[in-house]
């Protein structure tokens, strides 16, 4: 049994995990609030005014249509009342709220539609 070896490969192990992780931290620490622009399929969609506690439409209570995906964790996105999930182009709403993972809410509107 090689002792030098065995030495080597735990060290080589401890440091590719710690870089790892380092990394993972760098990468995900500016995941934390919300972005600058959120693209849905084939809609791109901007900040409409500032954070807020909690989401609210002038046409009533929102309604949760789904999540979406930052980096390892997941975000809450409602529409405007009467709104249901949907993958159809044609019904996503125009304005959404996003969970920004640190107790706020934004309102994005659509910028753009892609041709």
């Amino acid at each position: 049994m090689n002792w030098r070896a065995i030495g080597c490969g735990t060290l080589a192990i401890v440091v590719f995990i710690g870089v790892g992780l380092f990394g993972m931290s760098l990468a995900f620490s500016r995941l934390e609030g919300c972005p600058g622009r959120l693209q849905w399929g084939d809609r791109g969609y901007l900040p409409d005014g500032s954070p807020a506690a909690e989401p609210s439409f002038a046409e009533g209570p929102p309604v949760k249509i789904g999540s979406t995906f930052f980096g390892l964790t997941t975000r809450r996105v409602w529409g405007p009342p009467g709104r249901a999930p949907s993958p159809s182009a044609s019904d996503r709403p125009s304005r959404i709220y996003l969970d920004c993972g640190d107790g706020s809410v934004l309102l994005f509107s659509v910028e753009s539609v892609a041709p």
